[in-house]
């Protein structure tokens, strides 16, 4: 159900209330008992979680930068276990 906040014209006050579509309109204040409510447009708070939405799917230029420097390079992995250090130049005394 959604949640309206209303505003009294008598008392300044400001109150939300939950109310269905089907409910009658609301006559007075929660506050007061004043008969001068108005409904008042106020931001919502939501927020869109998992993917399939744009904050999600569509990453910024910084997000895609930091995830490749994440990714092990080639070079490192190629050179893992060798003590001589001579397979970064492509001579890998394992390998002859």
């Amino acid at each position: 159900m959604p949640v309206y906040e209303f505003e009294c014209a008598a008392c300044g006050g400001r109150f939300e209330v939950m109310r269905k579509f089907s409910d009658p309109v609301l006559t007075a204040c929660r506050l007061c008992k004043s008969s001068d409510i108005r409904k008042v447009l106020s931001p919502t708070s939501f927020v869109l979680k998992g993917t399939g939405w744009y904050a999600t799917d569509y990453p910024s230029k910084e997000q895609t930068t930091g995830a490749k420097t994440d990714k092990p390079s080639t070079e490192t992995a190629a050179t893992s276990g060798c003590s001589s250090g001579a397979c970064a130049s492509g001579k890998c005394p394992s390998k002859s």
